[in-house]
């Protein structure tokens, strides 16, 4: 077996675990503690809670034109990362259906539902994987108008979440959003980091090929060094880029790919801007 098929396999793997923890976090903590979601969960469960529609069927039936939509704008890689953990979702949210957790304490169901799907999404990610949903939405707005991931997932959780709040009152989402907070530190961790950007230095024989792809794939700008070996004393470049850190191993990931032997350094930054990132002209 391929190397890369290996990889292929370990990374369907990881999406695995990642839904199930997702996938059991629903039906476990969420459910049971009649908890709002953020995103196409969130109204997959307000649709269980008001007409009890089952929520793993109605989360892929709800994907399936986002699903359309991701393979005409964002790529075949995406789309069957994203078919395979949306699917995979479904299948596990239906077979845990019924498990029940504590309910005696909302507070401590928020905690460790908030937990068990951090951990889900932090293992998905880190394998550049999806679970679909608002993600496709949010990809699509940032590729074509260049707005930012962050801010389109929380414009769709707050009008969700304010839907939540209609039909099941505030305190419930207020619930919730102790839950999200825990899900997105949970994530940060995963993702090795707190700050909201990372700084990488490539030093390879083929910085063209990773110069080219890393653009494509991600959208971001590159700098090109001059540099000279320590010890050959070989003219080179090096190449310097910025990225969210969402989009670090995706970097790795594509560097691996061309040269086994590149060199790397990856630094936490602490604040960017310009463009791709928070605006110069609003920063104090």
């Amino acid at each position: 077996m391929s190397s890369k098929i290996l990889n292929y396999l370990k990374e369907y793997i990881v999406i695995t675990i990642g839904c199930f923890f997702y996938g059991v976090s629903i039906n476990y903590f969420f459910i049971t503690n009649h908890l709002a979601e953020g995103g196409v969960a969130g109204i997959c469960l307000i649709l269980y809670y008001l007409f009890k529609l089952p929520v793993g069927i109605t989360y892929f039936v709800i994907n399936i034109p986002l699903l359309i939509i991701a393979w005409k704008l964002l790529g075949k890689d995406f789309l069957f990362k994203t078919l395979y953990g949306t699917a995979c979702l479904s299948f596990i949210i239906i077979l845990t259906e019924g498990w029940k957790g504590p309910n005696s304490d909302i507070m401590l169901g928020s905690i460790y539902g908030g937990v068990f799907i951090g951990v889900g999404l932090g293992l998905i990610f880190v394998v550049n994987g999806s679970t679909g949903g608002t993600d496709i939405i949010a990809r699509i707005l940032n590729k074509y108008f260049n707005i930012s991931l962050g801010a389109t997932m929380l414009f769709l959780d707050i009008v969700i979440l304010g839907i939540a709040a209609i039909f099941f009152g505030k305190e419930i989402v207020m619930y919730t959003l102790i839950a999200m907070m825990i899900v997105s530190k949970t994530i940060d961790y995963f993702q090795d980091g707190y700050t909201k950007s990372k700084g990488i230095t490539i030093i390879s024989t083929k910085t063209e090929e990773i110069r080219v792809r890393i653009m494509n794939e991600t959208g971001r700008g590159i700098t090109i060094i001059k540099g000279q070996g320590g010890f050959t004393r070989n003219e080179m470049d090096l190449l310097f880029c910025v990225v969210s850190k969402f989009e670090v191993i995706k970097v790795k990931t594509i560097v691996k790919e061309i040269d086994n032997f590149a060199f790397l350094t990856i630094s936490d930054v602490s604040e960017v801007l310009g463009e791709g990132f928070k605006s110069l002209y609003h920063s104090k």
